[in-house]
């Protein structure tokens, strides 16, 4: 048992320590609450810190993904719906073929039908010359093939990739067709059917990875969603336990700051003692 002493207080001194270190931890449950973080620093859990971090690159990288997925796609709905209205166009010049095909037909009459037949194969050559996307022709043959980065990773298994070349009337080998008369008629049916196959499949192609681009917005989706709840697990505080906590810490500052004021009346008594 210790004497009275006025020189060193010791309970004094153990009130404060405990009052100081329940000030900082009540400090720190403050920080939590108002950013709504458990961890706000690398003081606070190092590794947690860290794995939150690289987990906070990865989801701005699915970001990035998706989004270059989602450009993907548009590009090439662009150009598919230009394949498409060649395609409604090249239907039409093989039914004027066919008609053409005819011998109920003059001279004067195939005349008029080649007239719309050739205005036609223009409208696909020009087609080619102006379907672009954010600057880039898609269909004149000056971008052969569009690589699409649709991962966080720089893998070949993370790019997406078609082939467009060149859509006009000579690359689909109609340039040099017309409906004159009934042997160039069917000689441009011919062709045109070719046509029809080289943009089917080209549109085949087109729609087979717009699809596979879905599925991968769908799994990037996922995965972002899957890192977020872990980086949350990791970074984001509970707020119920950690109210509870901050409501401890308060009771025990109040207490603290009542039992520090008590013990720094300890050495008041050794006065009564003093004749």
């Amino acid at each position: 048992m210790s004497g009275l002493v006025i020189n060193d207080n010791i309970a004094s001194l153990n009130a404060q320590y405990n009052l100081n270190e329940t000030q900082r931890a009540l400090a720190k449950h403050i920080n939590r609450l108002s950013s709504g973080y458990r961890v706000n620093s690398p003081a606070d859990d190092p590794a947690g810190y860290s794995i939150s971090q690289r987990m906070g690159g990865q989801v701005k990288s699915y970001a990035a993904a998706i989004r270059n997925a989602n450009d993907g796609s548009s590009l090439l709905q662009t150009a598919n719906g230009a394949l498409q209205t060649d395609n409604t166009i090249i239907l039409k010049m093989r039914q004027l073929a066919i008609e053409a095909a005819n011998s109920t037909y003059s001279p004067k009459d195939l005349k008029v039908l080649n007239q719309e037949y050739q205005h036609l194969k223009s409208e696909i050559t020009r087609i080619a010359r102006v379907t672009d996307f954010n600057g880039m022709k898609l269909l004149d043959g000056s971008h052969q093939d569009f690589k699409f980065h649709v991962g966080i990773y720089t893998t070949f298994s993370d790019r997406l990739h078609v082939k467009m070349g060149k859509v006009d009337a000579s690359a689909l080998g109609i340039g040099g067709t017309d409906i004159l008369n009934r042997n160039d008629a069917k000689h441009s049916v011919d062709q045109l059917d070719k046509a029809l196959d080289r943009i089917n499949e080209l549109q085949g192609n087109i729609g087979a990875i717009q699809d596979r681009m879905e599925w991968t917005i769908r799994n990037l989706n996922t995965a972002t969603t899957n890192v977020q709840a872990s980086r949350a697990g990791i970074r984001d505080v509970d707020f119920a336990g950690e109210t509870a906590r901050f409501t401890k810490r308060q009771i025990l500052s109040q207490s603290g700051a009542a039992v520090l004021a008590q013990s720094n009346l300890i050495p008041q008594a050794a006065i009564k003692l003093l004749p």
